[in-house]
């Protein structure tokens, strides 16, 4: 059945028949981190041509637009390891027609507990790197078009794309392949935290050193409750609207201000 084929029995049992090993997983773990590494060069080349003097910065800013990109490369990946499992992507999602109004109330109820992980990572991570809650901020001030495509289409492909990777893909084959929850909760917390370093890529260790412990507690915690739940939307459904407040206030509202 369709909804059961990304359950733990299911998985188990393509194990078994050797359409699941570790080297899928494994692939797929940084998959994200590689992509955002060359999403951004791409964007580096080209202010480069410009002679720009710092192409890396200038590429920087441009993080919500060229995401897309890091989606499309992770999505691609993700179609080819899914089919090794004779699977689709959308299997990933486990939708129930029957359960959607539960997962769109269970998505809202994610979002405040969420946020709290969330803030207490980055006050944490802020004063252990820089010695002040006062965080550093991620977002850089966009053209009015740029900053319509990050509210309107970045948060929706990138909590989808996000969510896929670590909680659809990655932690319940880990889950399975080394028989501890444990290790793929490790596991895929850690990747999942470790992209956020080149997010953008900014070659400053303080502030990568502070990208990197920030999402940590954001990170155990929704890997813990998904393989608690098992269905991906309300995971969806919460990354997309925190995703999309932030970049609405930090990149859209300042525009009409």
């Amino acid at each position: 059945m369709e909804a059961a084929s990304n359950s733990q029995r299911e998985i188990e049992r393509r194990r078994a028949m050797g359409l699941l090993t570790w080297s899928g997983p494994a692939l797929m773990l940084f998959a994200r981190t590689a992509c955002s590494v060359l999403a951004q060069g791409l964007i580096a080349g080209v202010y480069a041509l410009q002679s720009s003097p710092a192409p890396w910065k200038a590429a920087a800013r441009w993080l919500p637009v060229y995401a897309t990109l890091i989606d499309a490369g992770c999505l691609a990946l993700l179609w080819m390891l899914v089919r090794r499992e004779r699977i689709r992507l959308r299997d990933l999602m486990r939708f129930d027609r029957d359960r959607w109004r539960g997962d769109l109330v269970l998505g809202l109820g994610l979002i405040p507990v969420s946020l709290l992980f969330i803030v207490a990572g980055i006050s944490t991570s802020s004063y252990v790197v820089f010695g002040t809650i006062d965080a550093p901020g991620l977002y850089q001030p966009l053209p009015l078009l740029p900053a319509l495509y990050a509210v309107l289409v970045f948060p929706l492909v990138w909590g989808l794309t996000e969510q896929m990777t670590y909680n659809g893909y990655l932690v319940p084959r880990f889950q399975v392949l080394s028989g501890n929850t444990g290790i793929a909760v490790a596991l895929v917390s850690f990747a999942w935290s470790l992209q956020h370093v080149v997010q953008p890529l900014a070659f400053d260790p303080h502030f990568m050193l502070y990208r990197l412990l920030a999402p940590i507690p954001f990170t155990v915690f929704i890997t813990l409750v998904y393989l608690r739940v098992r269905r991906l939307l309300p995971f969806v459904i919460a990354h997309w609207l925190m995703d999309g407040a932030d970049v609405l206030v930090t990149l859209l509202l300042p525009l009409f201000s």
